[in-house]
């Protein structure tokens, strides 16, 4: 049976199932046998990947393997004052010997939140809400494009330090000032035997923000503004590329609703220094962009569709040699909603990209999302790297076109609230860059699968 097929078969049964169903019981949660000061939840995560021919440089053949996460969070309540701790267990196995591993995927018997948190009622003003966390904790800012706590990735971006958020009204706003945290574990053989050595915070990066959002701003349109820096520097334990970046951003977005248009504009402008890689010395003058545009309509019938065009723009650098990097750098952003799967996949990153395309989304049964894609990849730059495969031709004869990409999900709630059934097929038709860049071990399409379970309690 072809992956097409199988994931047809794959959504047209659980709505068979869901259509059979006549009660909806709530869903289970440990939090109901626990006193009111007391919360503690989780979820188990176990996913099967395959990857069909590698199109990273340097690397051929499949890949394929098992990959669990499993996270424990738990926290203690008394008038204002929150303790919290969240733990995390990610894991690979069954991962072929010759095929790396990396941080993404693998990050063993980690605490990934703990931190001590206060959080305030009418501070300024009656019915304000103040939350402050000292310590080490996870972040969503804004649009998650440029900092969030990953979903799809087996791994979770954490940060040490201090976080404010306050709340009035339909106005949001946060500042933060945190080390990002380090997974020390880092090379492949070590990954492979799952080995456990606790992350750290490293002082030589530094990570800070201020991001405020106006809901309602006209209509039914929110608006954001934000400014985030990051500031780092060689030391004997951490290389780094010696960013000092500033990026500054605003965001105007219409949530989707029934039988009307919503649409999505972020344009981020970057600046500052940085470095071409770790191990480079060469300072590089800093300045890229990133647009983002999206427009989606909901339709109120059966099924309810929903049909999205969107395009991206993350400027890429323009000459190797001439002292400037235009390369758009996505800081601790994720990706897999609207560039495809990650995981061993991850064809696509917000660096030297241009890239229209439309979706649509639809529900056959209350508790089945099928999602369809497709878009077609350029570079911004013909001389700079296709970043996430590491392939460049620095002369630019080797053209533009990356490919298109085309991409079928299907979720279902087997029990709603509790286990989450998905499977998905993403295949990329390669263009004439992948067949013509001269660092090239495929001139082949890449296919690429997966399914997990996701158990919450």
């Amino acid at each position: 049976m072809t992956p097409t097929k199988l994931l047809l078969v794959a959504a047209l049964v659980p709505a068979a199932l869901c259509a059979q169903q006549e009660s909806k019981p709530e869903p289970y949660r440990v939090q109901k046998d626990l006193p009111d000061w007391l919360t503690i939840y989780g979820h188990q995560r176990t996913r099967y990947e395959s990857l069909d021919e590698n199109f990273r440089a340097g690397r051929s053949g499949s890949n394929q393997g098992f990959f669990l996460r499993t996270a424990l969070f738990a926290s203690v309540e008394r008038d204002w004052l929150e303790v919290a701790a969240e733990f995390l267990d990610s894991r690979a196995a069954d991962f072929p010997v010759d095929a790396p591993l990396n941080t993404t995927l693998v990050n063993s018997a980690e605490l990934l939140q703990g931190y001590v948190g206060a959080n305030l009622d009418d501070v300024i003003e009656k019915g304000d809400e103040l939350r402050l966390q000292l310590g080490r904790h996870t972040m969503n800012v804004g649009s998650r494009r440029l900092v969030a706590r990953n979903r799809f990735r087996n791994t979770i971006n954490a940060f040490g330090g201090f976080n404010a958020q306050y709340k009035t009204g339909d106005f949001n706003a946060r500042a933060f000032y945190v080390i990002p945290t380090q997974r020390l574990v880092n090379d492949s053989p070590s990954l492979r035997d799952n080995e456990v050595r606790f992350d750290e915070e490293r002082t030589q990066v530094r990570f800070f923000g201020l991001h405020v959002e106006q809901k309602n701003l006209f209509g039914s349109t929110s608006g954001e503004a934000y400014f985030l820096g990051i500031n780092e520097e060689d030391g004997q334990s951490l290389r780094t590329r010696d960013r000092e970046l500033y990026t500054v951003g605003t965001r105007l977005l219409k949530k989707k609703k029934k039988a009307e248009t919503d649409y999505e504009v972020e344009a981020i402008y970057q600046f500052g220094n940085s470095r071409a890689s770790g191990s480079s010395t060469t300072n590089l003058d800093h300045e890229a962009f990133f647009i983002h545009g999206k427009v989606g309509h909901t339709i109120d019938t059966t099924w309810t569709p929903r049909l999205i065009a969107q395009f991206d723009w993350a400027s890429g650098d323009n000459d190797p040699n001439d002292g400037d990097n235009q390369r758009f750098d996505t800081l601790f952003g994720a990706r897999r909603w609207e560039y495809g799967p990650t995981g061993i996949l991850g064809l696509f990153a917000r660096s030297n990209i241009i890239s229209p395309g439309y979706r649509v989304e639809f529900k056959p049964a209350d508790e089945v999302v099928v999602m369809a894609a497709h878009r077609y990849w350029y570079l911004a730059s013909n001389q700079d790297a296709w970043t996430a495969s590491g392939l460049r031709d620095a002369t630019g004869a080797a053209g533009d076109y990356i490919g298109n990409m085309a991409e079928v999900r299907v979720r279902w709630e087997a029990v709603p609230g509790n286990v989450r059934i998905e499977t998905g097929y993403a295949h990329l038709f390669a263009g004439s860059f992948v067949s013509d860049a001269p660092n090239r071990t495929t001139q082949g399409d890449v296919s690429y699968g997966y399914v997990h379970y996701v158990l919450t309690f």
